[in-house]
């Protein structure tokens, strides 16, 4: 019994010992080097792109311009205003009122001492002008080579009345209209004045004009 016993665990020593050498061994894999990738950005549903830069353009602002207000100039103390008429030459009426030969008859103001007769006083300015042009305006005056003084003046009704005496001397037929109305116009300013009436030296002063010529 024994020695059958022992037959069998030779036996079985020698079968597995056979299928040992067999059986090919399983080969053990080199290990593979792990590398670790980052996780790549995910955009979340409430994320938004950035917004692209856009240039501003600020403007700068714009001066306002203010009005200029007219120059007045101011009157000196025991002075008042006055207007003298002059002619702006072929002007065509485009300066002021439009008069013969294509003229225009422009006011410029004059300051005078203070005087309760404004038209005596005024024509007396006019009359002491001696140059062809008045100042640095360029207009003209037809009665610079003129001599006249004033011999009356009245206003009743609304007529002024002016008789002056002296000598006239124009620049040919256009200046019968210019000088008609400087004299005129002067004395027409006035609110007390409606119309006029001048003489030289006892005659009308539209008949004395054309005894020059006109």
């Amino acid at each position: 019994m024994s020695t059958r016993l022992a037959l069998i665990v030779v036996l079985s020593i020698v079968f597995v010992t056979g299928c040992s050498l067999v059986a090919s061994p399983t080969p053990v894999p080199s290990p593979v080097p792990h590398i670790t990738l980052p996780p790549a950005p995910t955009m979340q549903a409430t994320d938004t792109p950035p917004p692209t830069a856009t240039a501003t353009l600020v403007l700068s602002p714009v001066p306002t311009v203010k009005a200029v207000p007219s120059r007045t100039t101011t009157l000196a103390p025991g002075t008042m205003r006055v207007k003298l008429f002059f002619v702006a030459l072929n002007d065509n009426g485009a300066s002021g009122k439009k008069i013969g030969c294509n003229d225009s008859l422009v006011a410029v103001d004059r300051a005078i001492p203070a005087t309760n007769a404004p038209l005596t006083a005024a024509l007396r300015v006019l009359f002491s002008l001696t140059d062809k042009t008045y100042g640095q305006s360029g207009l003209y005056n037809a009665l610079y080579q003129s001599k006249l003084k004033i011999d009356s003046i009245s206003i009743v009704n609304g007529k002024a009345t002016i008789a002056l005496s002296g000598s006239l001397v124009l620049n040919g037929i256009c200046d019968n209209p210019r000088v008609q109305a400087q004299l005129e116009q002067i004395a027409l300013q006035f609110s007390t004045v409606r119309t006029v009436a001048v003489s030289l030296n006892g005659i009308p002063l539209n008949q004395a004009l054309s005894e020059k010529g006109g």
